[in-house]
């Protein structure tokens, strides 16, 4: 309210000095894009809630694709994991088995 009075005196101030054509043109632009500025905040302001309820279907899809990407993943480092602990099973038996010849050798030996 406070800028609507104060923008009445403005233009009965403009129009009794007799602006020059230009200066008028620059002032009705502003008001132009002034305005504007307010009506696509008003409507984003209205227009906000309802677009925020309810996610778009691409969203959705892209949730999904998310979410199965990140399952494949897990499932990679699952499968990886099985494969180095059986790896390490494997070096373990193959050091004991190598343990007990060497031993057995020995003992044949001396």
């Amino acid at each position: 309210m406070e800028t609507m009075q104060e923008l009445i005196p403005f233009a009965k101030e403009m129009l009794s000095q007799k602006p020059n054509r230009k200066m008028l043109k620059v002032y009705l632009v502003g008001t132009v894009l002034a305005f504007f500025g307010v009506v696509i905040g008003l409507v984003e302001t209205v227009c906000h809630p309802f677009s925020s309820e309810e996610p778009l279907e691409e969203d959705g899809a892209h949730r999904a694709e998310q979410e199965r990407r990140a399952a494949e993943e897990t499932e990679k480092r699952r499968h990886h994991e099985v494969i180095l602990e059986k790896e390490k099973a494997f070096s373990r038996k193959q050091l004991a088995t190598t343990g007990q010849r060497t031993t057995a050798n020995r003992l044949h030996a001396s």
